[in-house]
């Protein structure tokens, strides 16, 4: 297979119009929604003189594209076309409202290359649909009152003009609060824009956000407000009637000012990766914006992922913290019971002072391959964790999908597994066994309790769907811990800090955490200095020594399985060329079933932009030749 030189496309041309062009600049370059991958460059086309004043930079217009007529967005006007002969005419201005502004539309740019797609593609997820009647209204700048002081003080180092920070969440005290806090100081200094990776968290702050400053103030931008609202509310940031944004992951490409502040709460979330092609992750994104612009930008949550770790050792981030010492304690589950003896004690005294949060391992994960002697993970030699996809299976690799018939724990030489499997309706219903003549309440999945009363009551919760209890829980039981760095993909790690630190944050002042697993574990020291770094560090040393993120781009391709040999085959051919650098591991095909199977591509970060722009490439000529697009993702959040 040959990829040849890119693709140059060429401007819509038509025959002279009658109509007279503008004056002054008259020709407009748009990108169109034209709904096929490759044709995903800028078009020129004439803009009339009627339509001259209105068809600004970042406004949408109707065109002519082919037979049809498409939506588009002028990037910016031009004294002349490059192209010869005549173009076609702008049809219709949309709205006389911009909706992207000159650095929106190459943060546009930046990121459909940085995840090898189309700009049309992110358009469509960042700026939200066009409501007419909401056009017509005129929004007036409220008065930027502050209605009441908050609770807590923002640290002293979030407050400066220009910040670049992670900020490690203090226990103890309502995160919600905090961030409220956070971003009443930020306001001084223009407007700020915050992505929350859910719905219910950012309810959360803009109910605290509500309590100090007027409602008027405040712009909600997700998905789930009304289609009006949505709309009205984006228009408000962009033209600044608004001072503060609260939006998901979509909303991180929205205007601001060039003096803003973006903050990202829950920054490792796997929510705030866009789950339809290309699938840009908010917290990149927003790490462009920060590069592009002098927005500040500060990065939320109780312990870093590791790309903001390597950011923070690069010293591109600052890490801002508090020094605490929490009460922690820790039994491991020797025979696999639910409830270590150390764990009654602590649930009887505790039960006496207020509600007890009982934190269980999600539903639904992979079975999770660990050492039954000294409880360690399963490992691939490639650094992939190993599977158990069914009983009676061989443990297999997650990544390069290598099977074990003849498995040895390569930490104390035993055979045998123990295959993690407990769901929280057996947690619950064991609970309730244990402690008779208690209320136990169950928030999970779709059932999901927002808050409870302070009395005593027994709470059974998986990661995410903790209740909110006024003042904070007597204590918070972590139960089978191994389970939470478990599980099979590498983001295992990272994602139980964060869920353990979260949880340990719903403990009163003074309250106990216990942590079911060996007290050797550095968890267990993490959460007793509140202090995840240490760990954050390790891991990254550990994956900087394996070569894989984020250290390493990481590429994912889909196909079907009769072509997978051909694509491996020119992908070897490329490299061999000179048109893929040698130092790019090429990993597959893998079967993946469903006549499906899966090809891998790595190369480091200094390599890795040359890497996503030959993909794209391959993606546009096989769209070109009328073949499937590949399933592709760069540096998805699992790489299993």
């Amino acid at each position: 297979m040959v990829i040849p030189r890119p693709l140059k496309l060429r401007s819509q041309l038509a025959p002279a119009g009658k109509e007279p062009v503008a004056s002054l600049l008259p020709v407009a370059r748009v990108w169109v929604d034209s709904g096929v991958f490759h044709l995903d460059t800028p078009f020129d086309y004439w803009v009339p003189e009627r339509l001259s004043e209105n068809a600004v930079v970042g406004v949408r217009v109707q065109v002519e594209f082919g037979s049809s007529v498409q939506e588009g967005l002028v990037l910016e006007r031009l004294e002349s076309a490059p192209s010869t002969g005549s173009l076609k005419y702008l049809l219709s201005v949309l709205s006389i409202h911009p909706v992207a502004t000159d650095e929106t539309i190459e943060l546009f740019r930046i990121a459909s290359r940085r995840w090898a797609g189309s700009p049309y593609d992110i358009i469509r997820s960042a700026i939200p649909p066009r409501v007419a009647s909401v056009d017509k209204e005129v929004f007036p700048i409220p008065q930027r009152k502050v209605i009441k002081r908050p609770k807590h003080i923002a640290p002293r180092t979030l407050t400066s003009a220009s910040v670049r920070s992670y900020w490690s969440l203090p226990s103890s005290q309502p995160s919600s609060e905090l961030l409220a806090a956070l971003v009443l100081a930020r306001t001084q200094f223009g407007q700020v824009l915050v992505i929350a990776p859910d719905e219910r968290r950012m309810l959360s702050l803009e109910k605290e956000l509500l309590e100090l400053v007027a409602s008027d103030r405040i712009a909600r931008i997700d998905g789930h407000s009304a289609r009006s609202e949505r709309y009205r509310n984006y228009l408000r940031i962009t033209q600044g009637v608004a001072d503060i944004a609260l939006g998901l992951r979509g909303g991180i490409f929205t205007p601001i000012s060039a003096s803003a502040t973006i903050i990202v709460m829950g920054e490792s979330s796997e929510l705030l990766y866009e789950p339809r092609a290309p699938g840009w992750n908010a917290r990149d994104v927003a790490v462009l914006r920060a590069l592009q612009t002098p927005v500040s930008l500060i990065l939320v949550g109780f312990s870093p992922s590791l790309e903001a770790g390597r950011l923070i050792d690069a010293g591109w981030l600052s890490m801002v913290s508090s020094s605490e010492r929490r009460t922690v304690v820790s039994e491991a589950q020797v025979q696999g019971e639910l409830l270590p003896s150390a764990a009654f004690g602590v649930v009887r005294k505790a039960i006496k002072e207020g509600p007890i949060l009982f934190l269980v391992p999600r539903k639904g994960y992979g079975n999770a391959v660990l050492c039954k002697k000294c409880r360690n993970v399963a490992m691939c030699s490639c650094g992939g964790r190993l599977q158990q996809s069914a009983s009676g299976k061989d443990p297999q690799c997650v990544l390069c999908l290598n099977v074990y018939p003849l498995w040895k724990c390569q930490w104390c030489q035993s055979n045998e597994m123990y295959i993690a499997s407990r769901g929280i309706d057996r947690f619950a219903e064991e609970i309730g066994r244990s402690f008779p003549n208690i209320v136990v309440i169950n928030s999970s999945g779709e059932h999901i309790v927002d808050s409870i009363r302070a009395e005593p009551a027994l709470v059974v919760a998986t990661p995410g769907s903790e209740p909110t209890v006024e003042g904070g829980y007597a204590a918070v039981l972590l139960l089978e811990g191994v389970r939470f760095f478990g599980h099979s993909d590498l983001r295992s790690g990272e994602r139980a800090r964060e869920q353990f630190f979260q949880a340990g944050s719903l403990v009163f002042s003074g309250g106990t955490l216990f942590v079911a697993m060996d007290p050797s574990h550095p968890i267990v020291n993490a959460l007793t200095r509140w202090n995840p770094a240490p760990m954050v560090r390790k891991e990254l040393q550990e994956r900087e020594e394996l070569s894989l993120p984020p250290y390493f781009r990481f590429i994912t391709l889909e196909l079907d399985t009769k072509e997978a040999t051909s694509l491996q085959s020119g992908l070897l051919k490329a490299q061999s060329e000179g048109r893929i650098s040698e130092t790019v591991r090429i990993n597959g095909p893998h079967d993946k079933g469903n006549a499906r199977a899966s090809i891998s591509l790595s190369a480091p970060l200094d390599h890795g932009e040359g890497l996503v722009d030959f993909v794209h490439e391959l993606q546009r000529r096989r769209n070109v030749s009328k073949k499937n697009l590949l399933a592709l993702r760069v540096d998805p959040y699992s790489l299993s």
